[in-house]
């Protein structure tokens, strides 16, 4: 049976939702929750959006905490898109961001300061149930001046929005690798991006015909993302990056055209295959090779990682439907390069479509003494050393395309499809 409410709550309030869940099912109301309503072996991502897609309504349990989750916000933009009716069950009093309160502008607010009292709770059961019927949807007092003053126009894509957040969540000094603190205290902080996702700022290398994006130097907690429960013991302990330099980077994976141009003038077996399709099944050394015959290098693992997340200190940048092809749309096969969304510094496809090759060798544990950056970053050069691919690729299922995910290959690596982006110092 498909749930009339769908329970949209940031981890914090868990304590709450289930109150709230236990209080709606012993009225009546058939509830979704997570996890509860998540089947073993489900991708999270892809039954949130199903269950808000069934749901008659969702309940927002809207606290400080929603207003600053990521995925809470991705929920109530689902539920908005989809035309569902939403219902802020408001504990907290707190301001909100102004791209929550603009899915929330014209619905009718349950303002709860008591938190879950009797009152509050049967308050919620007759505005779920009004919901359900299908009563006009009654607008906000006026007092909620910020509310009013939206207009069609403003309205943005829900990865640009959720980019947004969590890009200028704050602004911090940048530090040399450490151990870290919690990654509460420190989150994803690259200096030097503007506000609203303008353009990137990118550049043709005439080498390849590729574009490359810039970017800024910064810091970030490298690593397992925090409430990130699929975590491997290689992804862990969480730890702060201090990116130096800025670099330009591979707008999107390098693709057969371009691979092709480069065997053509180095004596190299020609791919075959669509020339929009990403490159895969080349080894790290040749990946390498192409790399220095653009002028530019692989990115190191710290660089691509800071790279894929653009500001994004959650396990994924984005709705993963909406931002890579894996096991879930991709029927099986890769797909060109570029035709997902960005994330927030432009780079197309950090997740998905093919895994890609970093610089560096692989330890199945950070050293904390070794640099992140920089030539002196070792390279698996001994015969027996594993290199690391990053990124996930069309045939992984959601867990695999976490983006502190990493994957210990065989430098002459075949069995799962690898590619590559380039990064560049100097244009």
């Amino acid at each position: 049976m498909f749930p009339e409410v769908f329970i949209s709550y940031a981890s914090s309030d868990k304590a709450d939702a289930e109150r709230i869940c236990e209080y709606l099912e012993n009225a009546g109301v058939s509830c979704w929750i997570a996890p509860r309503n998540i089947p073993p072996g489900t991708d999270f991502p892809v039954a949130i959006v199903e269950a808000i897609h069934s749901a008659g309504a969702l309940v927002l349990i809207l606290t400080e905490h929603a207003a600053a989750s990521p995925h809470v916000l991705s929920e109530v933009g689902h539920a908005f898109n989809g035309k569902k009716r939403i219902i802020p069950f408001r504990i907290s009093q707190a301001a909100l961001p102004e791209d929550l309160e603009y899915f929330l502008s014209l619905t009718q607010w349950l303002d709860a300061p008591g938190g879950c009292t009797e009152q509050n709770l049967r308050r919620l059961i007759e505005a779920t149930r009004a919901a359900l019927s299908g009563e006009p949807v009654q607008r906000p007092s006026t007092s909620r001046t910020s509310r009013t003053k939206w207009g069609a126009g403003a309205v943005l894509t829900l990865l640009a929005v959720a980019a947004g957040i969590l890009l200028f969540k704050s602004w911090k000094t940048p530090v040399r690798r450490t151990v870290p603190p919690s990654p509460k205290d420190v989150t994803a902080s690259p200096p030097g991006v503007p506000r609203n996702n303008p353009q990137p700022r990118t550049w043709s290398n005439p080498a390849d015909e590729l574009a490359y994006v810039w970017i800024p130097a910064g810091t970030f907690m490298m690593g397992c993302s925090a409430q990130d429960s699929e975590c491997k013991d290689d992804e862990k302990p969480s730890h702060q990056v201090n990116i130096e330099k800025g670099f330009w980077l591979g707008q999107t994976e390098v693709t057969i055209a371009a691979y092709r141009r480069f065997a053509a003038k180095h004596s190299r077996p020609s791919p075959a295959g669509d020339d929009s399709l990403p490159v895969s099944g080349v080894s790290w050394a040749d990946a390498k090779e192409y790399c220095g015959a653009v002028g530019g290098r692989l990115p190191t693992e710290a660089e691509w990682e800071y790279a894929a997340r653009g500001g994004n200190s959650e396990p994924y940048y984005g709705v993963i439907s909406q931002i890579a092809w894996y096991a879930g749309n991709s029927d099986d096969v890769p797909h060109a390069v570029g035709k997902k969304q960005p994330n927030a510094f432009g780079l197309y496809d950090m997740l998905g479509n093919v895994a890609e090759w970093v610089w560096d060798r692989y330890y199945d544990r950070y050293d904390f003494d070794s640099p992140a950056t920089g030539p002196e970053v070792e390279q698996p050069f001994p015969s027996n050393a594993l290199a690391v691919a990053r990124g996930g690729f069309w045939e992984s299922d959601a867990s695999g395309l976490r983006v502190s995910h990493r994957m210990p290959q065989e430098k002459e690596a075949s069995q799962i499809p690898i590619g590559f982006r380039c990064a560049l110092d100097h244009p």
